[in-house]
């Protein structure tokens, strides 16, 4: 037998014994076995079933059918079922996976199995299959989680809108106006200390999540930000931000078409939870006594019983300087994060450069932090 013979014995015996192994792998005696006890287990357990129409007996939407879809769309199992539809969402990079009819979801809930179903007969409906065992423990748990998770998939579709107030006589329609919100900027494009950035990130990670801990305290679920530096170092482009990773409305206020404290406090009964309030130049109006709401009326707007009708809300003011501004307007309390947004020195310029040109080093460059040295400033950070 020739050597090229010998090789091609060998190759094939290792491809053979391949086949031979994964096909032992799946169909070994422990797979099998184990295949069967769940599958007795299964049929050992009394199930409790659960319908969830579409529609009601007056042919009005189900709400609870919305959410528990939507919900449901959101889990990895879809993607293990036999049958999914592929869907192109509301933007252009989003793809939605929709079950099919008649297909099984299996999902878990603190230890539990739950099976969900698509039924699709003269009338749309959800079929829940949980096992009466633990139904009481588990069912309104589970049914508060579907609402927590579908919050959190619409807050993230929803449109950002930017509102601003306008004057007293012209409340014809309201007090406040809104557009789209379509400012580029994103937390990862903000050019800032890399550590900082990621620690905002966190901070505003942590809010979200962190609606039981401010309850079990007694405090009103917000946050309160103080962004202060020169003008033009970036500060209402990072506000852009956050709205952008909060996915929250903007409401900024004009203190200057305000007509007094009382107009203050009825604008702000009409903002709407997860959203950011903002007052821009706060130390102007201040120092300037530019407007005609009062000191105290701006003090109970940071953080007075009327700064507590409602929830989930992003407070932010932004200041040129802290100097020569009385301390208690941005006491702990009113205000919990100070940021700093200094003039741009030769590390933001060259992040700049980056992000803006594409440009990770020049010839330039040397003469640029030279010019930083000897105390060049660049505002457009």
């Amino acid at each position: 037998m020739t050597l090229l013979a010998n090789l091609t014995l060998v190759l094939l015996s290792v491809i053979v014994g391949y086949i031979v192994l994964r096909f032992l792998s799946k169909t070994s005696l422990i797979h099998v076995l184990k295949k069967w006890w769940r599958f007795l287990a299964e049929k050992c357990y009394v199930y409790q079933f659960y319908k969830v129409p579409k529609f009601n007996e007056h042919m009005q939407e189900n709400q609870l059918y919305r959410k528990v879809y939507v919900y449901l769309n959101s889990l990895p199992g879809v993607e293990d079922s036999d049958f999914t539809n592929l869907f192109s969402g509301n933007k252009s990079t989003e793809i939605n996976l929709v079950l099919e009819s008649n297909q099984v979801v299996l999902d878990n809930f603190l230890g539990a199995r739950l099976y969900w179903m698509n039924e699709k007969t003269s009338s749309e409906s959800l079929i829940l299959k949980i096992r009466k065992n633990d139904k009481r423990r588990i069912l309104l748990p589970y049914l508060q989680h579907i609402q927590t998770v579908f919050d959190e998939i619409e807050q993230k579709r929803k449109e950002v809108r930017l509102f601003v107030n306008v004057e007293t006589e012209l409340q014809r329609n309201g007090r406040w106006r809104s557009i789209q919100f379509t400012h580029p900027a994103t937390m990862d494009t903000v050019v800032m200390d890399t550590d900082l950035k990621n620690k905002i990130k966190s901070d505003l990670e942590n809010f979200l999540k962190s609606k039981q801990y401010y309850h079990r305290l007694g405090r009103v679920w917000k946050r309160s930000y103080l962004l202060y530096g020169p003008s033009g170092t970036g500060k209402s482009t990072f506000i852009a931000a956050i709205a952008k990773f909060l996915h929250y409305d903007i409401y900024e206020f004009d203190l200057n078409k305000i007509a007094d404290d009382s107009d203050l406090k009825f604008l702000m009964l009409q903002t709407s939870n997860k959203s950011l309030i903002v007052i821009e130049d706060l130390d102007r109006y201040l120092n300037e006594k530019s407007t005609a709401v009062s000191f105290p009326g701006i003090s109970n707007f940071m953080d007075g019983i009327f700064s507590c009708c409602g929830e989930e809300r992003v407070m932010i003011f932004t200041m040129n300087s802290k100097e020569n501004l009385d301390p208690t307007i941005i006491r702990p309390g009113r205000v919990d994060v100070h940021i700093h947004f200094p003039l741009c020195d030769f590390s933001g310029f060259k992040s700049l450069a980056s992000s803006h040109l594409g440009l990770k080093d020049h010839k330039l460059f040397q003469q640029v932090e030279e010019i930083f040295q000897i105390g060049g400033e660049f505002e457009s950070c």
